[in-house]
């Protein structure tokens, strides 16, 4: 695909309204990789404050996967977050699996991705998490293959 391919077509349509800016931001990362033959790669993005005592944002992972067609596929998008009282533990809080067409809430369990809902939830997670992005709010942004 040529340099001015734009970003949505450089992605396979996805059950989740997946926004064009999120789509930006994981290729400019990706793009920042030495090894670009790779077709699969997992972003962390850390608060590294972050703690179950002083809260702060949430760390997210989120895996894509290229296919032959060299476009992209979002795997899952997961939120972890501190549960527990005593001994809080870091857990999975939201997860979004893409490719199993599957979420999951704390509190909820499991679901299909286009039960009642999780596209509005979606979507303000989306928005949220790129507003964290925007105020530089991750300290800590790890890309692997």
């Amino acid at each position: 695909m040529s340099i001015n391919t734009p970003v949505k077509a450089l992605f396979n349509k996805c059950s989740l309204p997946i926004s064009v800016k999120l789509q930006t931001v994981l290729l400019k990362h990706i793009n920042t990789q030495p090894n670009q033959s790779c077709d699969h790669f997992t972003l962390n993005f850390r608060d590294t404050t972050y703690s179950a005592e002083a809260g702060g944002y949430h760390p997210v992972e989120i895996a894509l996967q290229k296919d032959s067609a060299e476009r992209w596929s979002i795997i899952y998008i997961t939120d972890f977050a501190y549960m527990g009282n005593y001994y809080p533990e870091l857990e999975r809080s939201v997860d979004f699996d893409i490719g199993n067409n599957m979420t999951f809430f704390t509190g909820v369990g499991w679901q299909a991705i286009d039960a009642y809902g999780v596209n509005d939830f979606y979507k303000i997670w989306e928005s949220n998490f790129l507003s964290y992005l925007d105020m530089e709010s991750y300290d800590q942004i790890e890309v692997s293959n």
